[in-house]
């Protein structure tokens, strides 16, 4: 007997950006495992991406198993998969507070705001554990974090060693607002066959793609001294 996906396309595109994302978080802690000199800024970059791939991966998993084989309504296993995605989306919004810190701030400066964020989403992750918020919660927690890391690649612009790296992450970034609002219009290839859902994670796709092909650039460049001394 076949499997029934309630929602097919959006389902299996969101599987798709599952696997894509935990390829990358893959791929990259592959590269730090066989690079044999790394500065300390370096690897801690690499483990955010990686941190940021991983939570992204997991997110858009769960996903694909609520729109395709759990319908709407109550129900533990809903409810646990749920509270899964939105605490894998609030891992993704520490990643960015972290990658925003190192990418733009002094070492000390940028430890301190890690700390601030780590306390944050923990605080986040608990309440999640004894409630079921909407989604627009974890969106609210993802945000902020997703415009400092904005504003952090904006400011490596100036630095011609990280301004590759920081453009391909300046479009990815942008491509995922681009996405949301792709979402939020309601915005479809087919209403019927490949609604504003399924759409929503194809240009998600390509801003996965772009973030890892800065991710890469990132973790080349953090080793080398950049002309603001970080």
């Amino acid at each position: 007997m076949g499997i029934r996906l309630y929602e097919p396309a959006v389902a299996l595109t969101d599987l798709a950006v599952g696997v894509e994302a935990g390829a990358f978080a893959i791929a990259l802690a592959r590269a730090g495992r066989e690079t044999a000199v790394r500065t300390a800024r370096e690897t801690a970059i690499r483990r955010w991406f990686v941190v940021f791939f991983a939570a992204t991966s997991v997110a858009a998993i769960v996903g694909a198993a609520l729109h395709g084989l759990l319908p709407d309504g109550p129900g533990a296993a809903r409810l646990r998969l749920w509270r899964v995605s939105l605490g894998s989306i609030g891992v993704a919004g520490l990643s960015a507070w972290c990658l925003g810190a190192l990418l733009a701030l002094p070492r000390g400066a940028a430890q301190g705001v890690q700390r601030l964020a780590l306390g944050a989403h923990a605080a986040y992750l608990a309440g999640l554990a004894r409630t079921n918020p909407p989604y627009a919660v974890a969106i609210a927690t993802y945000l902020p974090g997703a415009l400092a890391l904005g504003a952090a690649l904006a400011s490596r612009l100036r630095d011609p060693i990280a301004r590759r790296a920081a453009s391909l992450a300046l479009l990815g970034l942008g491509l995922t607002f681009g996405a949301a609002l792709v979402q939020v219009r309601r915005i479809a290839v087919h209403r019927r066959l490949f609604d504003h859902n399924a759409t929503y994670h194809t240009v998600q796709a390509i801003a996965l793609a772009c973030f890892f092909a800065a991710a890469r650039r990132f973790v080349g460049a953090a080793g080398r001294k950049t002309p603001d001394g970080r």
